[in-house]
Protein backbone atom coordinates (compact mmCIF):
# COMPACT_ATOMS: atom_id res chain seq x y z
CA UNK A 1 0.00 0.00 0.00
CA UNK A 2 0.95 3.81 -0.58
CA UNK A 3 3.22 4.71 2.21
CA UNK A 4 4.31 3.57 6.03
CA UNK A 5 2.04 2.42 8.71
CA UNK A 6 1.24 5.68 10.39
CA UNK A 7 -1.40 7.29 12.62
CA UNK A 8 -4.33 9.75 11.27
CA UNK A 9 -5.55 11.36 14.08
CA UNK A 10 -6.10 14.52 12.56
CA UNK A 11 -7.92 13.15 10.04
CA UNK A 12 -9.82 10.54 11.46
CA UNK A 13 -13.05 12.94 12.41
CA UNK A 14 -12.70 14.73 8.64
CA UNK A 15 -12.65 11.12 7.17
CA UNK A 16 -15.90 10.08 9.35
CA UNK A 17 -17.87 13.48 8.21
CA UNK A 18 -16.51 13.00 4.79
CA UNK A 19 -17.95 9.24 5.00
CA UNK A 20 -21.47 10.54 6.49
CA UNK A 21 -21.30 13.16 3.64
CA UNK A 22 -21.29 10.56 0.83
CA UNK A 23 -23.80 8.64 2.85
CA UNK A 24 -26.51 11.57 2.70
CA UNK A 25 -25.28 13.07 -0.96
CA UNK A 26 -26.40 9.48 -2.22
CA UNK A 27 -29.11 9.37 -0.41
CA UNK A 28 -30.08 12.86 -1.89
CA UNK A 29 -29.54 11.64 -5.51
CA UNK A 30 -31.03 8.22 -5.12
CA UNK A 31 -34.22 10.15 -3.65
CA UNK A 32 -34.24 13.28 -5.85
CA UNK A 33 -33.56 10.63 -8.89
CA UNK A 34 -36.34 8.46 -8.39
CA UNK A 35 -38.59 11.47 -8.20
CA UNK A 36 -37.32 12.19 -11.69
CA UNK A 37 -37.54 8.67 -12.77
CA UNK A 38 -41.48 8.79 -11.46
CA UNK A 39 -42.16 11.85 -12.99
CA UNK A 40 -40.65 11.24 -16.33
CA UNK A 41 -42.40 7.74 -16.49
CA UNK A 42 -45.69 10.03 -16.27
CA UNK A 43 -44.48 12.57 -18.69
CA UNK A 44 -43.08 10.49 -21.24
CA UNK A 45 -47.14 9.53 -22.00
CA UNK A 46 -47.61 13.68 -22.42
CA UNK A 47 -44.64 14.45 -24.58
CA UNK A 48 -42.94 14.17 -27.96
CA UNK A 49 -39.42 13.90 -28.10
CA UNK A 50 -39.20 17.33 -29.79
CA UNK A 51 -40.91 19.08 -26.32
CA UNK A 52 -38.54 16.60 -24.33
CA UNK A 53 -35.42 18.71 -26.18
CA UNK A 54 -36.35 21.44 -25.78
CA UNK A 55 -36.45 21.38 -22.37
CA UNK A 56 -33.15 20.31 -22.31
CA UNK A 57 -32.53 23.08 -23.81
CA UNK A 58 -33.64 25.35 -20.97
CA UNK A 59 -31.64 23.19 -18.83
CA UNK A 60 -29.02 24.12 -20.28
CA UNK A 61 -29.74 27.87 -20.85
CA UNK A 62 -30.12 27.47 -16.64
CA UNK A 63 -26.80 25.57 -16.03
CA UNK A 64 -24.47 27.84 -17.89
CA UNK A 65 -26.05 30.75 -16.21
CA UNK A 66 -25.39 29.21 -12.79
CA UNK A 67 -22.04 27.35 -13.62
CA UNK A 68 -20.31 30.74 -15.18
CA UNK A 69 -21.61 32.45 -11.80
CA UNK A 70 -20.45 30.23 -8.95
CA UNK A 71 -18.85 27.40 -9.56
CA UNK A 72 -15.49 28.70 -9.48
CA UNK A 73 -16.19 29.93 -5.49
CA UNK A 74 -17.56 26.82 -5.02
CA UNK A 75 -14.06 25.49 -5.73
CA UNK A 76 -12.27 27.89 -4.06
CA UNK A 77 -14.35 28.17 -0.66
CA UNK A 78 -13.80 24.31 -0.68
CA UNK A 79 -9.89 25.06 -0.12
CA UNK A 80 -10.77 27.15 2.40
CA UNK A 81 -9.42 25.64 5.91
CA UNK A 82 -12.12 25.11 8.80
CA UNK A 83 -10.97 24.60 12.44
CA UNK A 84 -9.28 21.39 13.84
CA UNK A 85 -12.67 20.25 14.83
CA UNK A 86 -14.62 19.09 11.76
CA UNK A 87 -17.52 19.49 13.66
CA UNK A 88 -20.00 22.30 13.92
CA UNK A 89 -18.18 25.48 15.31
CA UNK A 90 -18.17 25.99 18.97
CA UNK A 91 -20.77 28.27 19.35
CA UNK A 92 -19.60 31.76 20.70
CA UNK A 93 -22.78 33.53 21.02
CA UNK A 94 -22.22 34.22 25.45
CA UNK A 95 -18.67 35.90 24.51
CA UNK A 96 -19.71 37.94 21.23
CA UNK A 97 -17.31 40.57 22.49
CA UNK A 98 -14.48 38.56 21.93
CA UNK A 99 -15.63 37.62 18.01
CA UNK A 100 -16.95 41.53 17.05
CA UNK A 101 -15.49 44.52 17.28
CA UNK A 102 -16.43 48.26 15.99
CA UNK A 103 -15.26 47.54 12.66
CA UNK A 104 -16.92 43.99 11.90
CA UNK A 105 -16.55 40.29 13.48
CA UNK A 106 -12.76 40.14 13.82
CA UNK A 107 -10.38 38.14 11.80
CA UNK A 108 -9.09 34.87 12.92
CA UNK A 109 -12.48 33.98 15.13
CA UNK A 110 -14.40 30.97 14.44
CA UNK A 111 -17.39 33.78 13.15
CA UNK A 112 -15.06 35.57 11.12
CA UNK A 113 -14.35 31.88 9.26
CA UNK A 114 -17.86 31.21 8.58
CA UNK A 115 -18.49 34.58 7.96
CA UNK A 116 -15.75 35.22 5.25
CA UNK A 117 -17.20 32.15 3.52
CA UNK A 118 -20.66 33.44 3.63
CA UNK A 119 -19.38 37.13 2.52
CA UNK A 120 -18.12 35.78 -0.68
CA UNK A 121 -21.21 33.01 -1.18
CA UNK A 122 -22.67 36.38 -2.30
CA UNK A 123 -20.56 37.02 -5.03
CA UNK A 124 -22.18 35.22 -7.63
CA UNK A 125 -25.75 36.62 -7.10
CA UNK A 126 -24.62 40.10 -9.04
CA UNK A 127 -22.76 37.72 -11.82
CA UNK A 128 -25.65 35.99 -12.14
CA UNK A 129 -27.41 38.61 -13.11
CA UNK A 130 -24.20 39.78 -15.80
CA UNK A 131 -24.66 36.79 -17.32
CA UNK A 132 -28.24 36.11 -17.53
CA UNK A 133 -28.25 39.54 -19.35
CA UNK A 134 -25.39 38.35 -21.87
CA UNK A 135 -26.99 35.04 -22.43
CA UNK A 136 -30.88 35.33 -22.57
CA UNK A 137 -30.90 37.49 -25.85
CA UNK A 138 -28.67 35.55 -27.40
CA UNK A 139 -30.29 31.67 -26.15
CA UNK A 140 -33.41 33.69 -27.68
CA UNK A 141 -32.11 34.98 -30.88
CA UNK A 142 -29.78 32.84 -32.03
CA UNK A 143 -29.29 29.65 -30.51
CA UNK A 144 -33.04 28.32 -30.58
CA UNK A 145 -34.85 27.32 -33.49
CA UNK A 146 -37.36 29.27 -34.62
CA UNK A 147 -39.78 25.96 -34.62
CA UNK A 148 -38.76 26.35 -30.19
CA UNK A 149 -39.50 29.48 -30.55
CA UNK A 150 -42.94 29.30 -32.11
CA UNK A 151 -43.73 26.57 -29.03
CA UNK A 152 -46.37 28.30 -26.69
CA UNK A 153 -45.34 30.11 -23.59
CA UNK A 154 -41.84 30.17 -25.38
CA UNK A 155 -40.60 33.56 -23.55
CA UNK A 156 -43.04 33.23 -20.62
CA UNK A 157 -40.89 29.78 -20.18
CA UNK A 158 -37.29 32.17 -20.69
CA UNK A 159 -38.13 34.78 -18.02
CA UNK A 160 -39.51 32.16 -15.78
CA UNK A 161 -35.78 30.30 -15.86
CA UNK A 162 -34.48 33.43 -15.47
CA UNK A 163 -36.18 34.61 -12.39
CA UNK A 164 -35.74 31.03 -10.79
CA UNK A 165 -31.86 30.96 -11.76
CA UNK A 166 -31.28 34.08 -9.70
CA UNK A 167 -33.28 32.80 -7.09
CA UNK A 168 -31.16 29.83 -6.78
CA UNK A 169 -28.21 32.23 -6.61
CA UNK A 170 -29.24 33.47 -3.30
CA UNK A 171 -29.39 30.17 -1.76
CA UNK A 172 -25.01 30.07 -2.37
CA UNK A 173 -24.18 31.15 1.76
CA UNK A 174 -26.64 28.89 3.08
CA UNK A 175 -25.03 25.94 0.61
CA UNK A 176 -21.51 27.36 1.18
CA UNK A 177 -21.89 27.08 5.08
CA UNK A 178 -23.33 23.55 4.92
CA UNK A 179 -20.08 22.58 2.78
CA UNK A 180 -17.97 24.33 4.84
CA UNK A 181 -19.25 23.02 8.43
CA UNK A 182 -19.60 19.51 6.68
CA UNK A 183 -23.41 19.91 7.68
CA UNK A 184 -24.20 17.58 4.96
CA UNK A 185 -27.98 16.17 6.41
CA UNK A 186 -28.93 19.82 5.96
CA UNK A 187 -27.79 20.42 2.20
CA UNK A 188 -29.53 16.54 1.31
CA UNK A 189 -32.93 18.07 3.29
CA UNK A 190 -32.49 21.08 1.26
CA UNK A 191 -31.97 19.65 -2.65
CA UNK A 192 -34.62 17.29 -1.80
CA UNK A 193 -37.39 19.07 -0.38
CA UNK A 194 -36.69 21.10 -3.92
CA UNK A 195 -36.67 18.42 -6.05
CA UNK A 196 -40.09 17.07 -4.58
CA UNK A 197 -41.12 20.73 -5.20
CA UNK A 198 -40.30 20.51 -8.87
CA UNK A 199 -41.31 17.23 -9.31
CA UNK A 200 -44.89 17.86 -8.23
CA UNK A 201 -45.28 21.38 -10.15
CA UNK A 202 -44.01 19.88 -13.47
CA UNK A 203 -45.89 17.00 -13.31
CA UNK A 204 -49.06 18.48 -12.05
CA UNK A 205 -49.31 21.02 -14.80
CA UNK A 206 -48.45 19.50 -17.79
CA UNK A 207 -50.88 16.96 -17.03
CA UNK A 208 -53.65 19.54 -16.13
CA UNK A 209 -52.38 20.97 -19.71
CA UNK A 210 -53.22 18.11 -21.65
CA UNK A 211 -56.57 17.18 -19.54
CA UNK A 212 -58.31 20.63 -20.73
CA UNK A 213 -56.48 21.07 -23.91
CA UNK A 214 -54.14 24.11 -23.11
CA UNK A 215 -52.13 24.48 -26.11
CA UNK A 216 -53.66 22.48 -28.65
CA UNK A 217 -51.24 19.80 -29.39
CA UNK A 218 -47.99 21.16 -28.31
CA UNK A 219 -49.89 21.18 -24.54
CA UNK A 220 -48.14 24.05 -22.23
CA UNK A 221 -44.89 23.53 -24.53
CA UNK A 222 -41.66 24.18 -22.06
CA UNK A 223 -43.82 26.20 -19.23
CA UNK A 224 -44.47 23.47 -16.58
CA UNK A 225 -40.52 23.01 -16.73
CA UNK A 226 -40.11 26.38 -16.44
CA UNK A 227 -42.32 26.34 -13.24
CA UNK A 228 -41.45 23.39 -11.58
CA UNK A 229 -37.50 24.79 -11.79
CA UNK A 230 -39.01 28.36 -10.29
CA UNK A 231 -40.84 26.14 -7.14
CA UNK A 232 -37.64 24.17 -6.85
CA UNK A 233 -35.16 27.25 -6.41
CA UNK A 234 -38.11 29.40 -4.13
CA UNK A 235 -38.07 26.05 -1.61
CA UNK A 236 -34.40 25.60 -1.50
CA UNK A 237 -34.05 29.70 -0.25
CA UNK A 238 -36.32 28.76 2.46
CA UNK A 239 -35.04 25.84 3.74
CA UNK A 240 -31.07 26.95 3.85
CA UNK A 241 -32.70 30.23 5.60
CA UNK A 242 -34.55 28.15 8.19
CA UNK A 243 -31.79 25.92 9.12
CA UNK A 244 -28.95 28.54 8.72
CA UNK A 245 -30.44 31.13 10.70
CA UNK A 246 -29.87 29.78 14.00
CA UNK A 247 -26.97 28.37 13.39
CA UNK A 248 -25.60 31.92 12.19
CA UNK A 249 -27.14 33.45 15.86
CA UNK A 250 -25.71 30.58 17.72
CA UNK A 251 -21.92 31.23 16.06
CA UNK A 252 -22.34 34.64 16.13
CA UNK A 253 -22.29 35.42 12.64
CA UNK A 254 -25.04 36.58 9.47
CA UNK A 255 -25.99 35.37 6.99
CA UNK A 256 -26.09 38.60 5.51
CA UNK A 257 -23.50 40.30 4.03
CA UNK A 258 -20.98 41.48 7.41
CA UNK A 259 -17.70 43.11 7.75
CA UNK A 260 -14.68 41.61 8.49
CA UNK A 261 -11.79 43.36 10.92
CA UNK A 262 -8.27 42.48 9.51
CA UNK A 263 -5.18 43.60 11.03
CA UNK A 264 -2.95 42.88 7.54
CA UNK A 265 -5.97 44.20 5.00
CA UNK A 266 -6.48 40.57 3.79
CA UNK A 267 -9.85 41.59 2.77
CA UNK A 268 -11.60 43.38 -0.65
CA UNK A 269 -13.55 46.52 1.04
CA UNK A 270 -13.65 44.37 4.25
CA UNK A 271 -16.05 42.01 3.49
CA UNK A 272 -14.19 39.63 0.98
CA UNK A 273 -11.08 37.22 1.79
CA UNK A 274 -8.21 38.33 -1.10
CA UNK A 275 -6.46 34.92 -1.36
CA UNK A 276 -9.84 33.28 -2.18
CA UNK A 277 -11.21 35.78 -4.50
CA UNK A 278 -8.15 35.73 -6.28
CA UNK A 279 -8.05 31.69 -6.52
CA UNK A 280 -11.96 32.12 -7.80
CA UNK A 281 -11.04 34.66 -10.48
CA UNK A 282 -8.06 32.16 -11.70
CA UNK A 283 -10.14 29.34 -11.76
CA UNK A 284 -12.91 31.17 -13.63
CA UNK A 285 -11.82 30.28 -17.35
CA UNK A 286 -10.90 26.62 -16.17
CA UNK A 287 -14.47 26.22 -14.93
CA UNK A 288 -15.85 28.02 -17.87
CA UNK A 289 -13.62 25.52 -20.35
CA UNK A 290 -14.90 22.97 -18.15
CA UNK A 291 -18.62 23.73 -18.32
CA UNK A 292 -18.15 23.77 -22.30
CA UNK A 293 -16.64 19.97 -22.52
CA UNK A 294 -19.07 19.29 -19.81
CA UNK A 295 -22.74 20.70 -21.84
CA UNK A 296 -20.35 20.30 -24.99
CA UNK A 297 -22.80 17.62 -25.83
CA UNK A 298 -25.72 19.62 -25.11
CA UNK A 299 -23.89 22.28 -27.42
CA UNK A 300 -23.50 19.95 -30.22
CA UNK A 301 -26.26 18.46 -30.49
CA UNK A 302 -28.34 21.55 -30.34
CA UNK A 303 -26.55 23.21 -33.05
CA UNK A 304 -26.38 19.85 -35.66
CA UNK A 305 -29.08 17.65 -34.84
CA UNK A 306 -32.94 18.23 -34.94
CA UNK A 307 -35.11 18.25 -32.19
CA UNK A 308 -36.11 14.83 -32.63
CA UNK A 309 -32.46 13.44 -32.21
CA UNK A 310 -31.79 15.89 -29.11
CA UNK A 311 -35.22 14.28 -27.11
CA UNK A 312 -33.53 10.27 -27.69
CA UNK A 313 -30.66 11.87 -26.54
CA UNK A 314 -32.07 13.49 -24.10
CA UNK A 315 -33.58 10.23 -23.01
CA UNK A 316 -30.73 8.04 -23.39
CA UNK A 317 -28.66 10.73 -21.23
CA UNK A 318 -31.25 10.41 -17.98
CA UNK A 319 -31.17 7.07 -17.82
CA UNK A 320 -27.81 6.10 -18.45
CA UNK A 321 -26.25 8.98 -16.32
CA UNK A 322 -28.64 7.66 -13.11
CA UNK A 323 -25.71 5.56 -11.72
CA UNK A 324 -23.02 8.51 -12.54
CA UNK A 325 -25.96 11.07 -10.69
CA UNK A 326 -26.68 8.73 -7.96
CA UNK A 327 -23.43 7.21 -6.49
CA UNK A 328 -20.45 8.78 -8.68
CA UNK A 329 -21.35 12.52 -8.79
CA UNK A 330 -21.94 12.53 -4.52
CA UNK A 331 -18.78 10.43 -3.85
CA UNK A 332 -17.08 13.11 -6.40
CA UNK A 333 -18.40 15.78 -4.56
CA UNK A 334 -17.30 14.44 -1.25
CA UNK A 335 -14.16 13.70 -2.20
CA UNK A 336 -13.12 17.18 -3.53
CA UNK A 337 -14.08 18.45 -0.38
CA UNK A 338 -11.95 16.10 1.70
CA UNK A 339 -8.63 16.39 -0.41
CA UNK A 340 -9.29 19.84 -0.21
CA UNK A 341 -9.43 19.96 3.45
CA UNK A 342 -6.86 17.07 3.90
CA UNK A 343 -4.52 18.88 1.77
CA UNK A 344 -5.54 22.62 3.01
CA UNK A 345 -2.06 23.63 3.77
CA UNK A 346 -1.48 24.09 -0.05
CA UNK A 347 -3.25 27.65 0.21
CA UNK A 348 -4.37 29.29 -2.71
CA UNK A 349 -0.07 29.85 -3.51
CA UNK A 350 1.73 28.74 -6.44
CA UNK A 351 3.51 26.58 -3.79
CA UNK A 352 1.40 23.29 -3.22
CA UNK A 353 4.23 21.32 -1.54
CA UNK A 354 3.15 22.02 2.38
CA UNK A 355 0.81 19.41 2.96
CA UNK A 356 2.05 16.90 5.48
CA UNK A 357 3.46 13.76 5.15
CA UNK A 358 0.74 11.98 6.78
CA UNK A 359 -2.39 13.45 4.82
CA UNK A 360 -0.73 13.21 1.26
CA UNK A 361 -0.04 9.54 2.33
CA UNK A 362 -4.05 9.67 3.26
CA UNK A 363 -5.15 11.16 0.55
CA UNK A 364 -3.42 8.54 -1.83
CA UNK A 365 -4.80 5.82 -0.27
CA UNK A 366 -8.18 6.99 -0.57
CA UNK A 367 -7.82 8.03 -4.13
CA UNK A 368 -6.74 4.37 -4.85
CA UNK A 369 -9.36 3.14 -3.07
CA UNK A 370 -12.05 5.18 -4.54
CA UNK A 371 -10.70 4.41 -7.98
CA UNK A 372 -10.32 0.64 -7.28
CA UNK A 373 -13.82 0.58 -6.91
CA UNK A 374 -14.44 2.33 -10.04
CA UNK A 375 -12.60 -0.36 -11.90
CA UNK A 376 -14.84 -3.27 -10.58
CA UNK A 377 -17.92 -0.98 -10.98
CA UNK A 378 -16.78 -0.32 -14.81
CA UNK A 379 -16.21 -4.10 -15.64
CA UNK A 380 -19.80 -4.88 -15.04
CA UNK A 381 -20.69 -1.68 -16.97
CA UNK A 382 -18.74 -2.82 -20.38
CA UNK A 383 -19.65 -6.55 -20.01
CA UNK A 384 -23.32 -6.41 -18.61
CA UNK A 385 -24.73 -2.55 -19.65
CA UNK A 386 -24.22 -2.65 -23.80
CA UNK A 387 -26.52 -6.11 -24.29
CA UNK A 388 -29.17 -5.07 -21.76
CA UNK A 389 -29.99 -1.70 -22.17
CA UNK A 390 -32.05 -1.97 -25.25
CA UNK A 391 -34.31 -4.48 -23.44
CA UNK A 392 -34.27 -2.41 -20.18
CA UNK A 393 -35.20 1.23 -21.79
CA UNK A 394 -38.17 -0.98 -23.33
CA UNK A 395 -39.27 -2.48 -20.35
CA UNK A 396 -39.63 1.33 -18.53
CA UNK A 397 -40.57 3.07 -21.21
CA UNK A 398 -44.19 3.57 -23.79
CA UNK A 399 -43.79 2.17 -26.75
CA UNK A 400 -43.70 5.26 -28.49
CA UNK A 401 -40.03 5.12 -27.63
CA UNK A 402 -38.81 1.85 -27.37
CA UNK A 403 -38.48 1.80 -31.21
CA UNK A 404 -36.42 4.47 -31.71
CA UNK A 405 -32.92 4.69 -31.77
CA UNK A 406 -32.57 5.90 -27.71
CA UNK A 407 -31.88 2.04 -27.22
CA UNK A 408 -28.44 2.01 -29.16
CA UNK A 409 -27.55 5.61 -27.73
CA UNK A 410 -28.31 3.97 -24.14
CA UNK A 411 -26.12 0.79 -24.64
CA UNK A 412 -23.05 3.49 -26.16
CA UNK A 413 -23.71 5.20 -22.98
CA UNK A 414 -22.72 2.27 -20.68
CA UNK A 415 -18.95 2.56 -22.04
CA UNK A 416 -18.91 6.17 -21.28
CA UNK A 417 -20.34 6.55 -18.00
CA UNK A 418 -17.45 4.67 -16.27
CA UNK A 419 -14.68 7.02 -17.55
CA UNK A 420 -17.86 9.94 -17.02
CA UNK A 421 -16.60 8.84 -13.61
CA UNK A 422 -13.13 8.12 -13.40
CA UNK A 423 -12.52 11.47 -15.04
CA UNK A 424 -14.93 13.36 -11.94
CA UNK A 425 -12.76 12.19 -8.80
CA UNK A 426 -9.31 12.98 -11.18
CA UNK A 427 -10.11 16.59 -11.94
CA UNK A 428 -11.78 16.77 -8.37
CA UNK A 429 -8.15 16.07 -7.03
CA UNK A 430 -7.18 18.53 -9.31
CA UNK A 431 -8.94 20.87 -8.20
CA UNK A 432 -8.26 20.58 -4.83
CA UNK A 433 -4.59 20.81 -4.33
CA UNK A 434 -3.45 22.69 -8.18
CA UNK A 435 -2.03 26.14 -7.90
CA UNK A 436 -3.22 29.12 -9.80
CA UNK A 437 -0.46 28.40 -12.40
CA UNK A 438 -1.21 24.88 -12.41
CA UNK A 439 -4.99 25.70 -13.10
CA UNK A 440 -4.31 27.97 -15.75
CA UNK A 441 -1.79 25.31 -17.80
CA UNK A 442 -4.62 22.69 -17.53
CA UNK A 443 -7.41 25.73 -18.64
CA UNK A 444 -5.08 25.67 -21.98
CA UNK A 445 -4.90 21.66 -22.18
CA UNK A 446 -8.84 21.68 -21.55
CA UNK A 447 -9.03 23.99 -24.35
CA UNK A 448 -7.31 21.62 -26.34
CA UNK A 449 -9.68 19.04 -25.59
CA UNK A 450 -12.71 21.00 -25.99
CA UNK A 451 -11.46 21.88 -29.76
CA UNK A 452 -11.01 18.08 -30.30
CA UNK A 453 -14.37 17.55 -29.05
CA UNK A 454 -15.73 19.50 -30.80
CA UNK A 455 -14.20 18.03 -34.56
CA UNK A 456 -14.82 14.44 -33.32
CA UNK A 457 -18.39 15.23 -32.66
CA UNK A 458 -19.03 16.88 -36.13
CA UNK A 459 -16.58 14.17 -37.97
CA UNK A 460 -19.67 11.59 -35.70
CA UNK A 461 -22.06 13.37 -36.57
CA UNK A 462 -22.02 14.93 -39.60
CA UNK A 463 -19.90 13.32 -41.85
CA UNK A 464 -20.56 9.76 -40.43
CA UNK A 465 -24.18 10.03 -39.68
CA UNK A 466 -24.04 8.37 -36.68
CA UNK A 467 -26.46 10.57 -35.28
CA UNK A 468 -26.99 11.07 -30.99
CA UNK A 469 -24.59 7.32 -30.81
CA UNK A 470 -21.95 9.37 -32.54
CA UNK A 471 -22.15 12.15 -29.51
CA UNK A 472 -21.86 9.43 -27.22
CA UNK A 473 -18.22 8.40 -28.68
CA UNK A 474 -17.11 11.74 -28.96
CA UNK A 475 -17.44 12.17 -25.27
CA UNK A 476 -15.71 9.18 -24.64
CA UNK A 477 -12.96 10.78 -26.44
CA UNK A 478 -12.99 13.59 -24.71
CA UNK A 479 -12.83 11.45 -21.31
CA UNK A 480 -9.78 9.44 -22.31
CA UNK A 481 -8.05 12.75 -22.89
CA UNK A 482 -8.95 14.58 -19.79
CA UNK A 483 -8.23 11.50 -17.79
CA UNK A 484 -4.63 11.02 -18.96
CA UNK A 485 -4.02 14.66 -18.27
CA UNK A 486 -5.19 14.53 -14.73
CA UNK A 487 -3.31 11.12 -14.28
CA UNK A 488 0.07 12.75 -15.41
CA UNK A 489 -0.90 15.76 -12.95
CA UNK A 490 -1.52 13.30 -10.03
CA UNK A 491 1.74 11.43 -10.51
CA UNK A 492 3.75 14.52 -10.99
CA UNK A 493 1.89 16.03 -7.55
CA UNK A 494 2.56 12.72 -5.19
CA UNK A 495 5.93 12.66 -6.52
CA UNK A 496 7.38 16.51 -6.03
CA UNK A 497 6.29 15.54 -2.30
CA UNK A 498 8.16 11.78 -1.58
CA UNK A 499 4.80 10.25 -1.77
CA UNK A 500 4.57 6.97 -4.23
CA UNK A 501 1.92 7.64 -6.68
CA UNK A 502 -1.12 6.11 -7.26
CA UNK A 503 -0.74 3.11 -10.86
CA UNK A 504 -3.08 1.60 -13.05
CA UNK A 505 -1.49 -1.83 -11.09
CA UNK A 506 -3.07 -0.58 -8.24
CA UNK A 507 -6.65 0.16 -9.68
CA UNK A 508 -7.52 -2.38 -12.16
CA UNK A 509 -9.46 -5.39 -11.19
CA UNK A 510 -7.84 -9.29 -10.70
CA UNK A 511 -7.35 -10.82 -13.82
CA UNK A 512 -9.94 -14.07 -12.94
CA UNK A 513 -12.83 -10.94 -12.63
CA UNK A 514 -11.92 -9.18 -16.20
CA UNK A 515 -11.60 -12.73 -18.07
CA UNK A 516 -14.88 -13.57 -16.19
CA UNK A 517 -16.66 -10.53 -17.41
CA UNK A 518 -15.33 -10.83 -21.19
CA UNK A 519 -16.96 -14.37 -21.21
CA UNK A 520 -20.36 -13.49 -19.58
CA UNK A 521 -19.80 -10.21 -22.13
CA UNK A 522 -19.75 -12.36 -25.06
CA UNK A 523 -22.58 -14.57 -23.92
CA UNK A 524 -25.07 -11.69 -23.89
CA UNK A 525 -24.18 -9.98 -26.79
CA UNK A 526 -24.47 -14.01 -28.96
CA UNK A 527 -28.30 -13.97 -27.07
CA UNK A 528 -31.15 -13.49 -29.90
CA UNK A 529 -33.59 -13.63 -27.54
CA UNK A 530 -32.97 -10.47 -25.49
CA UNK A 531 -35.29 -8.65 -27.62
CA UNK A 532 -37.93 -9.61 -25.32
CA UNK A 533 -38.40 -10.33 -21.78
CA UNK A 534 -39.32 -14.16 -20.63
CA UNK A 535 -38.57 -16.45 -17.77
CA UNK A 536 -35.73 -18.10 -19.85
CA UNK A 537 -34.15 -15.13 -20.66
CA UNK A 538 -34.27 -13.87 -16.85
CA UNK A 539 -32.90 -17.16 -15.97
CA UNK A 540 -29.98 -17.18 -17.81
CA UNK A 541 -29.14 -13.26 -17.29
CA UNK A 542 -29.54 -13.66 -13.85
CA UNK A 543 -27.48 -16.94 -13.84
CA UNK A 544 -24.65 -14.94 -15.77
CA UNK A 545 -24.87 -12.35 -13.02
CA UNK A 546 -24.38 -14.49 -9.94
CA UNK A 547 -21.25 -15.75 -11.55
CA UNK A 548 -19.90 -12.49 -11.98
CA UNK A 549 -20.58 -10.81 -9.14
CA UNK A 550 -19.52 -14.21 -7.35
CA UNK A 551 -15.91 -13.92 -8.73
CA UNK A 552 -16.00 -10.41 -7.79
CA UNK A 553 -16.62 -11.28 -4.42
CA UNK A 554 -14.10 -14.04 -4.08
CA UNK A 555 -11.00 -12.22 -6.05
CA UNK A 556 -11.87 -8.43 -4.33
CA UNK A 557 -12.93 -9.49 -1.02
CA UNK A 558 -10.16 -7.99 0.76
CA UNK A 559 -10.54 -5.11 -0.81
CA UNK A 560 -13.89 -4.64 0.11
CA UNK A 561 -12.86 -5.91 3.80
CA UNK A 562 -10.29 -2.50 4.17
CA UNK A 563 -12.95 -0.47 2.58
CA UNK A 564 -15.22 -1.23 5.08
CA UNK A 565 -12.73 -0.97 8.30
CA UNK A 566 -11.02 2.20 6.59
CA UNK A 567 -14.91 4.20 6.79
CA UNK A 568 -16.04 2.27 9.65
CA UNK A 569 -12.88 2.71 12.24
CA UNK A 570 -12.71 6.57 10.66
CA UNK A 571 -9.09 5.48 9.40
CA UNK A 572 -7.26 7.34 6.43
CA UNK A 573 -6.80 3.88 4.84
CA UNK A 574 -3.05 3.73 5.20
CA UNK A 575 -3.33 2.13 8.63
CA UNK A 576 -6.74 0.25 7.20
CA UNK A 577 -4.32 -1.89 4.19
CA UNK A 578 -2.98 -4.71 4.53
CA UNK A 579 1.14 -4.44 4.63
CA UNK A 580 1.39 -5.73 1.01
CA UNK A 581 0.45 -3.66 -1.73
CA UNK A 582 -2.30 -3.65 -3.59
CA UNK A 583 -0.75 -4.28 -6.82
CA UNK A 584 -1.59 -7.35 -9.12
CA UNK A 585 0.74 -10.07 -8.38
Amino acid sequence: MIGAKDGFPQNTSLLLASAEGVKFLVLLQISSRLLTFLVNQVLLRYLSPELLGISIQFELYMITIVYFSRESLRTAIQRYGISSDTGPIPSRANDKEKTHGPEGVIEGTPAAQSQTVVNLAYIPIPLGVLFAAIIAPYYVRSFVSSDTVSRPYFYESVLLYTVATLLELFSEPGFALSQQMLLYKLRAGAESAAALTRCILTCGLTIYGVKVGLGGDSGLGPLPFAVGQLGYAIVLIAFYIGQCWNIARGEGFSLGLRKIASRENSYHMSYFYKPLSGLAFSMWMQAAIKHVLTQGDSLLIAWLATTHDQGIYALASNYGSLIARMLFQPLEESSRNLFAKLLSQTGPKDDNSKATSDSLRSAATILQKILRLYSLLSTFFFSTGPPLAPLLLSLVVGSRWSNSAAGSVLSSFCYYIPLLAVNGITEAFVQSVASSKQLQQQSLWMFGFSVGFGLAGYVFLKELGWGAQGLVWANVVNMVLRIVWSWWFMRGYFRRNGVQPVSVTMVIPDWKLVGTAAVVGGILRRMQELDTLSLAVICKVGTLGVLLVAVCAATEYKYFIECYWMVRGGRSGVDAAPKNSDEKK
